[in-house]
């Protein structure tokens, strides 16, 4: 629906172009060039079209009739205003830049320069531009205040623009929403982790300080056991020792007996 009414728009501008001009300030071979891109124009051959514009400005430079009329043909030859192709982005590119010279002439040309600005919107418009085609609407108004197919664009693009950044504060919230949870999760993991290895590290050292201290007492306890043996060992060998003394005394006393004279 908003490309049929755009294409109305533009062959209605196109039909009347070749009267935007004063036969005074313009030579016969450019209006005669205008009006044969005219004709060409309204039977759809834009790209011919464009050719007799471009000869109507070798003649004159300055004509704001031959600028605008192959501006609008050049934004005709492209099917799509979203192509990205070269060949259209050149022709697009080739448009605004003439139609924006002829939309900076509100002093002298104050009609066509309001249809330039208006078509220059409708461009940013189709591209999802809202921004910069409310901007263009308004400059229209502007020039010309009882352009009322300007101002219910812009009444269109105004809410479009509203959409537009409601979605994208949406989107913004709505991925930050999503990196904030990744970060959260990722902390999380981190102190998952952490505390996973805190208390590894924990039970390791406890384990091992369990095992260090059981080999410890083992140490200590057979280290204690070797004393006490030899503490009986010891105390055994003292015991063999007083009764070796205590027989040899015996055995001493009674040879002494044996030799005694009576």
């Amino acid at each position: 629906m908003r490309s049929n009414t755009l294409i109305k728009i533009l062959l209605v501008v196109i039909c009347v172009a070749e009267g935007c001009f004063a036969f005074g300030q313009s030579t016969r071979q450019e209006r005669r060039l205008i009006m044969e891109g005219n004709k060409l124009y309204v039977g759809r051959k834009f790209k011919e079209a464009s050719g007799k514009y471009e000869e109507a400005l070798k003649v004159n430079g300055n004509s704001a009739g031959a600028k605008y009329n192959l501006g609008l043909s050049q934004i005709r030859q492209v099917t799509n205003p979203k192509d990205s192709s070269e060949k259209s982005l050149k022709l697009l590119d080739g448009a605004k830049k003439n139609l924006s010279e002829v939309a900076s002439m509100a002093k002298t040309k104050p009609g066509l320069a309001a249809k330039a600005n208006y078509n220059l919107g409708n461009l940013e418009f189709n591209t999802d531009k809202y921004k910069e085609a409310i901007d263009y609407y308004k400059q229209a108004l502007r020039i010309d205040p009882n352009d009322n197919a300007a101002r219910k664009n812009l009444r269109i693009a105004q809410l479009k623009n509203q959409n537009q950044n409601k979605d994208q504060n949406k989107d913004q919230n709505k991925d930050q929403n999503k990196d904030q949870n990744k970060d959260q999760n990722k902390d999380q993991n981190k102190d998952q982790n952490k505390d996973q290895n805190k208390d590894q590290n924990k039970d390791q050292n406890k384990d091992q300080n369990k095992d260090q201290n059981k080999n410890q007492e083992k140490n200590i306890n057979d280290q204690t056991a070797s004393q006490i043996l030899q503490a009986i060992d010891n105390k055994e060998s003292q015991t063999r020792a007083r009764v070796n003394r205590a027989n040899k005394g015996e055995k001493a006393n009674g040879a002494a007996g044996r030799n005694k004279r009576w």
